[in-house]
């Protein structure tokens, strides 16, 4: 009896062997091949989706810093998140002219940047220059009817986080000193204009208004704030061009100069760090 166990006990493993090598792996890699394997995140994620659901055709965007702008849908300037705008309704004349939303007519802006007032005061940017107006992100963005209607623009000019280098805030502050004394010396580079200067010399903005002939016979009134902010500089020019003499056709209205400074100042240090 013990030979008959033996003898079927080995057969047993005889055929055990033989199922092994017809069934098991073969080192050919396809020993799951039976098994469904999940696509990976990169394959099923849309590619102008995000992995927390964003629907397909509304990217998330990001701003210069790699934050998100909050949702926002609008373009907005090269690097410069969309939350960084100002609210129009913050804006000197929306109550009358209701503007259209900054954030959705920006534009990028490459190399040095140039101010509405340096424009309009022909204060164009030295060579020497060149850098202070360089950041690492800029954008612009104008609304308004034009004609003898007002306009208004925003331009936006970030160098970075102040607080990882003196250096920056000093360039900023660099920036806006350029800035306004464009402003301040504006009859000295456009003969014929006037200025008057509003806010007080300790004010953390500046804010003044200009009439700026122009070399076509017209002429630009001008309502400019600047200020910066952290590591950027901000510029709002409300501006109306009309025949020598005549006025815009919306009479002027607007807050207090430090109500609109405000306006400036919470979305850029809401976009930015440093403030």
């Amino acid at each position: 009896m013990r030979t008959i166990r033996l003898v079927t006990a080995t057969s047993a493993a005889v055929l055990c062997l033989a199922a092994l090598n017809a069934c098991g792996p073969d080192n050919s890699g396809d020993q799951n091949a039976s098994k469904t394997t999940a696509p990976t995140a990169a394959a099923t994620t849309p590619a102008t989706g995000t992995a927390t659901g964003t629907p397909t055709g509304a990217p998330a965007t990001t701003g210069g810093q790699g934050k998100p702008t909050g949702g926002a849908t609008a373009p907005a300037g090269d690097g410069i998140p969309a939350k960084a705008w100002m609210d129009t309704k913050n804006v000197p004349m929306d109550a009358t002219l209701h503007w259209a939303p900054l954030a959705a007519n920006a534009k990028p802006v490459t190399g040095p940047v140039t101010f509405k007032a340096q424009d309009l005061c022909h204060a164009p940017i030295g060579k020497d220059d060149e850098s202070t107006f360089t950041g690492q992100a800029a954008g612009k963005a104008l609304v308004g009817f034009g004609a003898d209607h007002w306009m208004a623009r925003q331009t936006l000019l970030y160098h970075g986080d102040p607080t990882h280098s003196s250096g920056t805030k000093q360039l900023t502050g660099l920036t806006r000193t350029h800035l306004t004394d464009a402003v301040k010396n504006c009859a000295k580079t456009a003969p014929g204009a006037t200025v008057k200067v509003s806010s007080p010399d300790d004010a953390p903005y500046f804010a003044a208004t200009a009439t700026i002939p122009q070399s076509d016979g017209s002429t630009v009134t001008l309502h400019e704030y600047v200020l910066d902010a952290g590591g950027t500089v901000s510029e709002l020019s409300v501006f109306a061009t009309t025949k020598a003499g005549a006025q815009p056709k919306e009479a002027w209205t607007a807050p207090e100069d430090k109500y609109v400074a405000t306006g400036m100042t919470a979305p850029a240090c809401e976009a930015f760090p440093g403030c």
